[in-house]
């Protein structure tokens, strides 16, 4: 997965695709050497099949072996790393073009030569996106291969034998990409669903401790580029332990469940709402200075004071600390700062009464 960002994954599908591209990357980057290998190792057979003219085969495998490489050796250039999805396919229909014409220059062993394109046709689904992209290769890299056979001067029964085996090695990769990706949207939405369960409180559906962090971090990052303010809230269900003697267990759950929905319908969609633990809740408020965060805070007391809870006789209250980045002096520490001060002030709001904003 790639690093944590400041918003939810809306797009699933563009979200596999581009997991799909980064994976490719990590694992192909420098494997391009694999399609050269493929193509120069029928020189073997061009050898064995037809001594007197395999040497007309062999220029032609050089060539295309060449194309491959620089195509491949393109990719891993600095900042080139993307490149890798659009050579896999150049190399691809290269790798097979140059099979078919490396077997036309020989006098016989056409047809075992031909087989070496049918090889290459068949890597395809390891370096494809997903279905649909390794669809689209294989249609252009049988159109190309189709056109070159009909241009040349091959024999009506070996062109219409190499086409269909064309055909037959673009339907077996591309059913066999289909499988490919099955399994690779499989893995995918589990690794996705773990990165979900590790950072979601399970009681609350809210984000946990741990993703609040990266959530933080991020905006504060983003904060300090765009000099916007970033503000903090750390509030506490008051006497929660009350709760859960008085009521149970059940209704202290329940209770927290409901302050969770009451608070995160008091902020914006930008924002993010945390369970910080046990009973404490954190807001993270981007470009959101003092005043903002005081007034949003305030919402949050009042609705959760106003709020009837199931299974309860008589109401709750929270406390709030409101901290924003104005009130940190060292940028290394910023983040961690600014909790800090929010966790102070959530300290004096429930020691001077509870049930109140703290700001300064």
């Amino acid at each position: 997965m790639s690093d944590p960002t400041p918003h939810t994954l809306m797009d699933p599908g563009a979200d596999f695709r581009e997991s799909r591209i980064q994976s490719l990357i990590s694992i192909n980057l420098h494997t391009y050497w694999s399609v050269v290998i493929i193509v120069m190792t029928f020189t073997v057979w061009d050898y064995y099949a037809d001594p007197a003219h395999w040497s007309r085969a062999l220029v032609v495998r050089l060539i295309g072996a060449s194309v491959c490489a620089a195509s491949g050796l393109f990719q891993t250039l600095p900042g080139k790393a993307r490149w890798l999805v659009t050579m896999a396919k150049v190399r691809l229909i290269v790798a097979a073009v140059t099979a078919l014409l490396a077997a036309m220059q020989l006098d016989r062993g056409y047809g075992y030569g031909v087989s070496g394109a049918i090889v290459i046709i068949l890597t395809g689904p390891y370096t494809a996106i997903d279905a649909r992209d390794l669809l689209k290769t294989n249609l252009l890299a049988a159109a190309v291969l189709v056109a070159v056979i009909v241009a040349a001067d091959v024999n009506q029964f070996d062109s219409a034998g190499t086409i269909v085996f064309v055909l037959l090695a673009a339907g077996v990769s591309t059913l066999l990409g289909r499988v490919f990706e099955a399994s690779h949207r499989r893995a995918f939405m589990l690794e996705l669903e773990q990165h979900r369960d590790a950072r979601t409180d399970a009681l609350t559906g809210l984000a946990n401790r741990r993703a609040m962090q990266e959530r933080g971090r991020v905006e504060m990052k983003l904060a300090r580029r765009s000099g916007a303010a970033l503000s903090v809230i750390l509030c506490d269900l008051d006497h929660f332990k009350n709760i859960n003697d008085k009521y149970g267990h059940e209704s202290g759950d329940a209770a927290l469940v409901k302050t969770a929905q009451v608070l995160k319908a008091s902020l914006r969609e930008s924002d993010a709402l945390g369970r910080w633990g046990g009973e404490e809740f954190m807001a993270v408020l981007p470009a959101t200075g003092r005043a903002g965060a005081v007034e949003v805070a305030e919402r949050m007391r009042s609705a959760i004071a106003s709020c009837t809870f199931t299974g309860m006789t008589e109401g709750a209250t929270i406390s709030l600390g409101v901290a924003t980045s104005e009130d940190v002096d060292d940028p290394g520490l910023e983040w961690d700062l600014l909790i800090k001060e929010a966790d102070l002030r959530l300290y004096r709001a429930k020691h001077d009464g509870r049930n109140r904003v703290v700001s300064e």
